[in-house]
């Protein structure tokens, strides 16, 4: 069989979250061809392998493509969130990007789209049905959107061991379990054990029946303060005048971090516990409530292996029951990976240029891939950053987000298109603030005096630790 070609100006490998909105806005912001190959069986990325019951932790208008809004602007009435905003599930963003796909790329005749498709990094493409292969040709440049090697739970390979008998199934399974047992123990620190936690929750389980094993302590950020609405305008642009703030008064980073949690920014589990993780989740005051009735949690590093009557951990066993159903949440979600340079010859690479938005850097990235001349100056503009693992990495993603903001400023239409952008809520609303609203206006000074020193003590905080 002859070998067929996926021939394109952009062949981008991937369609993620990443993946999607770079290309969204390459699209509506140019007349290069795309063509999308992905090995996954519809767009979506890793959301079409999520937990069932899995969530975004911010309001679905921060989420998706620049070009089609993601969910609406409905207000939670009930529950642990109850009076934010709505978050899409994992079933609404497949749907979602479906829908961007079909109505959105496709109709335009200038996009291709290879589903079950695996990429060799070589030049060449198999299909993952028909086993055709085929050479892939990039006019312009090859897109990877796949360098975040995101880590879902149902496909993570988990690296403890357990004895024949014991029963440890991943968190997507869980909604599977069927009354024979009714003792749980969760195991993992961050955003999926807390769902998996507050899930068992939402269905009848007592706290004194679940057991939480957290490696390590997190900071979470609060979720209320980061609606970013016409409504919560005074109440989130105060949070980051406060922030700023506190980034400039700092003496230390412990002090930062206190500070964050005086002011009602970050929330821990236990206030007599030091965090040492930051993945940059949200949660809501109620949900924190609701886990710190838990009082079965151990803390003793990370499980090596589990025996039938003993789990084994890094600083220590703890005795365990023969009938308890143990829920692996321990997939890394987004794993450490070092930043590169973003725009090579040949070559894009897609990364956070704004720290914590994934969909958001996407945008930006096509934006100056399509408008701006010169890989020199797009790397100029667009520093990439890693996320962070702990909390002195957030402070690093908050200086290179700041260092990057300003130099958008430098260039008048990118700056124009940034401050009206979809997917940057803050930026809008900051946009449609009347010169006499005092009110606002006071908030957002409070925010550009801060603003002043908070990189310059954020450095020096940094380069003191």
């Amino acid at each position: 069989m002859p070998e067929s070609v996926i021939e394109a100006d952009y062949v981008v490998i991937g369609a993620g979250a990443a993946g999607m909105a770079f290309s969204d806005t390459l699209l509506h912001h140019g007349a290069s061809t795309v063509a999308i190959i992905d090995a996954g069986h519809g767009p979506g990325g890793h959301w079409i392998d999520s937990y069932p019951f899995v969530k975004l932790h911010l309001p679905s208008q921060h989420y998706g493509v620049e070009s089609r809004v993601l969910g609406d602007s409905s207000i939670i009435r009930g529950g642990l969130n109850d009076g934010l905003m709505s978050m899409a599930s994992g079933t609404e963003i497949v749907s979602y990007y479906r829908d961007v796909m079909e109505r959105v790329f496709l109709p335009t005749g200038r996009v291709t789209y290879h589903p079950m498709t695996r990429f060799d990094w070589c030049g060449h493409a198999v299909s993952l049905v028909s086993g055709r292969r085929h050479q892939v040709k990039a006019r312009k440049k090859l897109v990877d959107a796949t360098y975040a090697a995101v880590e879902v739970p149902s496909r993570h390979q988990r690296k403890f061991g357990a004895d024949e008998g014991v029963r440890c199934i991943p968190v997507n399974e869980v909604t599977r379990i069927s009354g024979e047992t009714n003792r749980y123990c969760v195991i993992g620190g961050g955003k999926t054990a807390v769902d998996a936690c507050l899930w068992l929750f939402e269905n009848g389980a007592d706290a004194g029946c679940i057991r939480w094993i957290v490696p390590r302590d997190a900071w979470w950020i609060n979720r209320s303060n980061v609606q970013f609405s016409s409504d919560s305008f005074e109440t989130s642009f105060t949070r980051v005048a406060e922030q700023l703030e506190a980034i400039s008064e700092a003496a230390s980073l412990d002090d930062l971090f206190l500070q964050f949690e005086r002011h009602d920014l970050w929330l821990r589990l236990d206030r007599s516990i030091t965090p040492t993780m930051f993945h940059g989740s949200t949660m809501s005051h109620r949900e924190m409530e609701k886990l710190r009735s838990i009082d079965d949690v151990v803390r003793k590093g990370h499980v090596k292996a589990i025996h039938r009557d003993r789990i084994v951990l890094e600083g220590g066993t703890v005795s365990a029951d023969d009938d308890w159903l143990y829920v692996d949440c321990t997939a890394a979600g987004i794993p450490p990976r070092e930043a590169k340079a973003i725009f090579e010859p040949e070559k894009i690479t897609l990364q956070w240029v704004k720290w914590g938005r994934t969909s958001l850097s996407a945008a930006v990235l096509g934006y100056v891939e399509a408008t701006v001349d010169g890989d020199d100056l797009k790397n100029d503009l667009c520093q990439p950053m890693s996320p962070p693992r702990t909390p002195a990495d957030w402070l690093g993603t908050f200086i290179t987000t700041a260092r990057n903001e300003k130099r958008w400023s430098s260039q008048q239409d990118l700056s124009k298109w940034a401050r009206t952008l979809r997917l940057d809520m803050s930026a809008r609303l900051l946009s449609e603030v009347s010169p006499d609203d005092a009110g606002r206006i006071a908030i957002l000074q409070r925010s550009r005096n801060a603003g002043k020193t908070a990189v310059t003590n954020a450095t020096r905080l940094l380069a003191d630790r």
